[in-house]
């Protein structure tokens, strides 16, 4: 039946039921909804529209990161009628504002990592879409002539401009998609679900497309991830078993990037077609496809177009490299390739139901009811659709026999030469980008003699290496028209490119060409950038010899936050142990330097949380400890020290997991809360313990007979407790915080003691931020705990326990709420406490 308005497909997540809906990871933890309760949750935020008198007609605009509330929100607003407005989360405040006045939108929805908090609208923040009351979905009646959505394609510095999208246009496009997907649905059944991992913006159409209809047609489940440096997205793929990856071309090439280093890739011969080929690819990269795990299969790339070299690399390792070409008035997929039909090179043929051809001078020209026909905003008076009928995209493309279109470049950066012969930028720079030494490459236009000439623009990947050779040698491979005539190096760290899809802004890099400026970073670097946002501080506070710690004041948190930083912008993975052990700004700049050469070898992927008692979870050790704590360790207890309780009931109505977070006195802290606690969430409780305590454990420089002792020490606390240690100094903080949310995934409860250190008399230490981090990092809600007594039981002076009673008192759960610092959240979390 075909598709008349998405609120068909509201039915569909509907039915579907029990199956896996939504993945999101943020590297410590991944919570994942059915499409059961993701119908009830776009009941429950249907539901507060109507509350708000939101209804047809009526305009929200949605300000977020990808995460599953957006998805929520979406259809939500779908089920009521009410217009979107999606916002690009890296937006600024000033461009969203002016959005909201041209939309006249009467509700804000943002994100956690977007700036639009202080906006003067009424707002709902992502967070609290998640704490609605489920409700059942309740549809109001529309038409396939409504207004599903206005997405606004420009002005950063002029007026903005929003493209109208109604239930036909979406409808229309995505129809022949789910036909063709259903033929295929019976043979995806085995492989289900089939998780497709979305690193493409949800404020862009391409990544709706891809992230909230394919899924829900293909019967499989969409996941999201805040992490985008390479390792992780691997890790990602890889934990999440994810069969489809979709992303920009700047992404992929960054993966290609980082499997050459790790894996010492050179180039990846041709090994022939058929099955036959694909099984040699296989067995010959199958260090690779055990890395992604392998039930992962294929790349689906857009928002930019796709180097045929990086599309041949991918498609040689034994990956299906899927493009295809939208634009947003197209609603909007004109073309695509098919997966198991790929053309190589190719965008693929037109989408049924679409007409596209190409205008003389080879311009792709667009018909069908797939195309919006009109703007919102500053060109409200115009339609995308000429007097002709015809979409005109402004992109140059070229078509085979078959009607496979082939990608050439934009109209308006297209060469012409004095001989009136065209040059597309593209194809120059594909030659370029293939040579030794080139990182990469822009090729513009530039006027020399009245004449325009072909000029490149390059980021060498060595300093030393001579920019007139590697021009010579593109010139043999181009012909006479294309040749360069001029060439400039780019010293700056990278091209400017937009936020969201990455492509290289053109443009600005012919303005200073043209304007002879000397082209360079235009501020400090990357990494001085990073340090900046995290310490406040520049200039000749981050000179070289400056302490990381000492001078810039980075505790073991705000490392956590700088090597996640490093590792997005610069598209590396650190080791931790080692990223620990950086004493200045110095030391910091010379890894960086040598991180190209670090990472060749084929070593086992890196997991932040290797070294965890991941065998304390085990059926047989879980028994043990049960036994130990009922027969033995809990009744001695309990013989010798009395122990009274007080606010066990805060427990009652919650639901695993939690974090507790308790004052520290005694070595017998652990052991009060085990006795203070009913057999639920006994068995449930992870304590964290320091790890500098068994230094001589985790570090090889010690006499063998003191590293026995201190394991046989360190494993009877991770056996008999469930411990796992966080450090306060040592290296392997996130991996720690990976492996409390691997605990938390599976229900249990990270303890901690936020003191860091065991007070003599009882009285309560500073808090430090590491209750904050963790109960962000794992979206928990803090249990206060209280204990008085273990002090004069067994204090950080004796070394011999005495008798005598301990009460331990339990607060309400405290929920982060609005707080977003994890220094907040401490503070509170240690004003609950001292009230207990």
């Amino acid at each position: 039946m075909p598709l008349e308005t998405l609120q068909d497909l509201l039915d569909e997540i509907t039915r579907l039921g029990t199956r896996e809906a939504v993945r999101f990871t943020n590297g410590y933890r991944t919570w994942t909804l059915t499409y059961r309760q993701l119908a009830r949750r776009i009941g429950a935020f249907g539901a507060f529209l109507n509350q708000r008198g939101l209804g047809p007609g009526d305009r929200a605009v949605l300000w977020s990161e990808n995460r599953p509330e957006w998805l929520i929100a979406f259809w939500g607003c779908v089920s009521r009628g009410v217009e979107v407005v999606p916002l690009d989360p890296h937006w600024s405040a000033n461009l969203a504002s002016r959005i909201l006045d041209h939309s006249r939108a009467k509700l804000l929805i943002v994100g956690e990592r977007t700036a639009g908090h202080g906006l003067a609208a009424p707002t709902i923040t992502t967070r609290q879409i998640a704490a609605l009351p489920e409700a059942e979905i309740r549809c109001v009646p529309i038409e396939p002539d409504n207004v599903v959505e206005i997405v606004f394609t420009s002005g950063t510095t002029g007026d903005p401009r929003g493209v109208v999208h109604r239930h036909r246009n979406i409808c229309s496009n995505l129809d022949p998609i789910g036909r063709e997907i259903a033929r295929y649905r019976g043979m995806a059944r085995p492989f289900q679900p089939i998780r497709i991992l979305s690193l493409l913006p949800l404020s862009h159409m391409f990544g709706q497309s891809l992230a909230l209809y394919v899924p829900v047609l293909l019967h499989g489940a969409v996941v999201f991830t805040t992490e985008s440096n390479p390792e992780a997205i691997i890790d990602t793929v890889r934990r999440n078993r994810v069969s489809v990856l979709g992303l920009v071309p700047h992404m992929l090439a960054s993966l290609r990037d980082h499997l050459n280093r790790r894996f010492g890739l050179e180039n990846v011969p041709s090994l022939g077609r058929g099955w036959s080929g694909a099984a040699r690819r296989w067995w010959r990269y199958r260090k690779i496809h055990q890395l992604f795990g392998f039930k992962f299969w294929s790349v689906v790339v857009g928002g930019a177009p796709v180097a045929p070299e990086l599309e041949s690399y991918w498609s040689r390792l034994g990956f299906a490299v899927v493009q295809g070409y939208g634009l947003t008035e197209s609603s909007p997929v004109v073309t695509v390739n098919h997966p198991f039909r790929a053309r190589h090179g190719s965008i693929g043929k037109a989408v049924p139901g679409q007409v596209v051809k190409l205008a003389p001078d080879g311009e792709i020209l667009v018909r069908g009811e797939s195309v919006a026909g009109e703007y919102l905003g500053a060109q409200s008076q115009l339609s995308p659709v000429s007097e002709d009928g015809w979409l005109h995209t402004g992109d140059i493309a070229e078509q085979d026999a078959e009607g496979n279109i082939y990608y050439k470049g934009r109209k308006k950066e297209v060469i012409v030469t004095p001989a009136g012969l065209n040059v597309y930028p593209q194809d120059v720079e594909d030659v370029l980008n293939r040579l030794e030494g080139v990182r990469d490459s822009v090729v513009v236009a530039k006027r020399e003699g009245g004449r325009e000439v072909v000029h490149t623009v390059l980021i060498l990947s060595d300093g030393q290496e001579d920019p007139s050779r590697i021009v010579s040698l593109a010139n043999q491979s181009l012909e006479a028209h294309q040749r360069i005539g001029g060439w400039t190096v780019w010293t700056g760290e990278d091209f400017p490119r937009t936020a969201s899809t990455r492509k290289i802004k053109r443009g600005e890099v012919a303005a200073r060409l043209a304007g002879e400026a000397v082209i360079a970073d235009t501020g400090s670097s990357g990494l001085g950038a990073i340090l900046k946002s995290l310490t406040g501080r520049h200039g000749s506070d981050l000179k070289k010899e400056a302490r990381l710690n000492e001078d810039l004041g980075l505790s073991s948190l705000d490392r956590v936050a700088l090597l996640s930083q490093i590792e997005d912008h610069y598209g590396v993975a650190l080791d931790e142990g080692r990223f620990a052990s950086l004493q200045t700004v110095h030391e910091l700049e010379q890894e960086l330097a040598q991180k190209e050469a670090e990472g060749a070898g084929e070593a086992a992927p890196r997991d932040p949380a290797d070294g965890m008692p991941d065998w304390a979870r085990s059926l047989p050790v879980r028994w043990f400890r049960s036994l130990a704590q009922w027969a033995a360790i809990l009744p001695l207890f309990r013989y010798y020290i009395p122990v009274t309780l007080n606010g066990l009931d805060h427990l009652e109505c919650r639901n695993p997991p939690l974090l507790f977070a308790a004052n520290h006195c005694s070595h017998f802290d652990t052991v009060a809360i085990l006795a203070a606690l009913p057999p639920k969430w006994r068995r449930l409780l992870a304590p964290a313990m320091q790890k500098e305590r068994f230094r001589p454990f985790f570090e090889r420089n010690h006499p063998w007979k003191e590293r026995l002792r201190w394991a046989v020490l360190y494993f009877l606390a991770c056996g008999l407790f469930n411990a796992f240690p966080l450090p306060q100094r040592m290296g392997g903080v996130r991996g720690s915080l990976t492996y409390a949310g691997t605990l938390s995934d599976e229900g249990y409860c990270p303890l901690i003691y936020p003191e860091g250190a065991r007070s003599a008399d009882g009285e309560l230490l500073p808090f430090q931020p590491g209750v904050g981090l963790m109960a962000l990092k794992l979206n928990l809600a803090v249990v206060p705990v209280r204990i008085r007594g273990t002090e004069k039981i067994l204090s950080k002076y004796d070394s011999w326990p005495k008798r005598g009673p301990v009460q331990v008192s339990f607060g309400a759960p405290l929920e982060a709420g609005d707080l977003t610092e994890p220094e907040q959240i401490a503070r509170r979390v240690e004003e609950a406490i001292r009230k207990l």
